[in-house]
């Protein structure tokens, strides 16, 4: 079997596949990314050893390696589980989950079911000068395999570039609790559409992150020990969305809260300013987003220098988080007079927009361009911090109606036509292309 230039050779991988090696196995062997071999498996209809495995058990297992000193834990379930939702776990087992280190992932099943995994479970250095704080770290990895993608459907020739912004991931510690700013039901909303449409491209408009602990203003006690558990949902919400869309150029822009981990390192520790991992000098800094998400893991695009951090979707369409914010009036409404001759697609207001802009071009002829704002990822009844947020005694979030609105993008582009839409979420669902979606 004869394959393209620079593709890995597909009779090595049926071999090693045959032998029952692992996807992370193979590609380790043919020293390639773990996504070439996703591919590999797709083109040549293999279905990996594991999901035959378990396929065929299907069962919740418990099994400890007592010379190892690990545990492991597998659990059936109507969800992808999360960082919080193995703490509880682990607490609900008789163990501390602050004095073991673990990793985990999950695999989706065909019938739209989620097999949870808990890894590595092994306690931490008993060591009696070791950090009572935690320090920030890269986020635990995840590993994700999703069955039965569908086919790109036809799009006219048509390239589709999916948007999305303001997820603000983050916590808010009450009592032995944890308050997430980010919406989960709304991020699965558009990780679906974007399973079901394998997009060519996949951008996110800034504010991945809250990072409400390393903000400049007024600090909450329960936002104390809460980056490490964004961190670890950031990845996992991004290791979703890769193994949902795997061929889709995936793109993160900075926004203003994700600039906050640069601007409290060159505040608070300017002597870890731009570290780089040994031997690594092409990384990025040991302390910056990409590497503390693991983005380049997962081929995810990062662009950095906010405000000045764009991607082009094309000549005409840009896309940024954006700085500017009326709360009397449109903001796109100035982006579009700012620069009626290009697309804007913004984030950071959390309010849903599009707004249409004709001018005139040089020789008569009418310039016709868009501003548009998908909306936000996160929650929208208080729970984020903002200039309308208020506490009850106890430290949790106060219902508040803030004016954002919760949804997405989707632009259709080429030959020098765009046709975007803006679309909502409203309660965990949306109504896509006639269709309701519900994950």
């Amino acid at each position: 079997m004869s394959n393209k230039p620079g593709q890995i050779d597909d009779n090595r991988v049926q071999e090693l596949a045959a032998a029952g090696a692992s996807k992370n196995a193979i590609a380790h062997a043919l020293g390639c990314h773990r996504r070439s071999v996703d591919r590999a498996f797709r083109r040549l209809g293999i279905e990996s050893a594991a999901t035959n495995q378990r396929g065929q058990s299907g069962g919740d297992y418990e099994r400890h390696d007592r010379d190892a000193g690990t545990f492991e834990y597998g659990l059936n379930g109507d969800r992808s589980w999360g960082y919080e939702d193995w703490r509880m776990f682990l607490l609900e087992k008789g163990q501390d989950p602050d004095s073991v280190t673990f990793s985990y992932g999950v695999t989706a099943t065909p019938h739209g079911k989620y097999f949870n995994k808990l890894n590595n479970v092994r306690p931490k250095s008993g060591d009696k000068n070791a950090l009572k704080w935690p320090v920030i770290q890269q986020a635990a990895p995840v590993v994700v395999e999703l069955a039965d993608l569908p086919a790109r459907p036809a799009r006219d020739g048509l390239k589709l570039s999916l948007k999305a912004g303001d997820t603000q991931i983050g916590y808010r510690a009450v009592g032995d609790t944890f308050e997430a700013f980010h919406d989960w039901s709304a991020i699965l909303v558009f990780i679906e559409v974007c399973r079901r449409e394998q997009p060519d491209t996949i951008v996110i408009l800034g504010d991945f992150l809250d990072l409400a602990a390393q903000g400049k203003y007024v600090q909450e006690a329960g936002f104390a020990r809460t980056t490490q558990m964004a961190l670890n949902d950031g990845h996992h919400m991004l290791a979703l969305l890769r193994a949902a869309s795997p061929e889709s150029h995936i793109v993160m822009i900075e926004g203003n809260h994700d600039k906050r981990m640069q601007s409290f390192i060159e505040s608070n520790a300017l002597a870890a300013f731009g570290l780089k991992v040994a031997n690594l000098p092409e990384s990025w800094p040991v302390m910056s987003l990409p590497n503390l998400l693991r983005l380049d893991e997962l081929g995810i695009e990062y662009m950095d220098a906010y405000p000045a951090a764009a991607y082009w979707d094309d000549d005409t369409t840009r896309n940024i988080h954006g700085t500017r914010a009326n709360s009397k009036g449109s903001t796109m409404s100035q982006y579009a007079h700012e620069a009626p001759h290009i697309n804007t697609w913004a984030g950071h207001t959390h309010r849903q927009e599009i707004i249409y802009r004709t001018v005139i071009g040089p020789r008569g002829e009418p310039i016709e361009s868009y501003s548009a704002n998908p909306g936000a990822l996160c929650h929208t009844d208080g729970r984020v911090p903002s200039v309308h947020g208020a506490l009850h005694a106890d430290g949790s979030s106060a219902r508040v109606v803030e004016d954002w609105q919760q949804g997405f993008g989707s632009l259709l582009h080429g030959d020098g036509v765009s046709w975007p839409q803006v679309h909502r979420i409203r309660n965990g669902a949306t109504i896509y292309n006639g269709q309701r979606i519900a994950p």
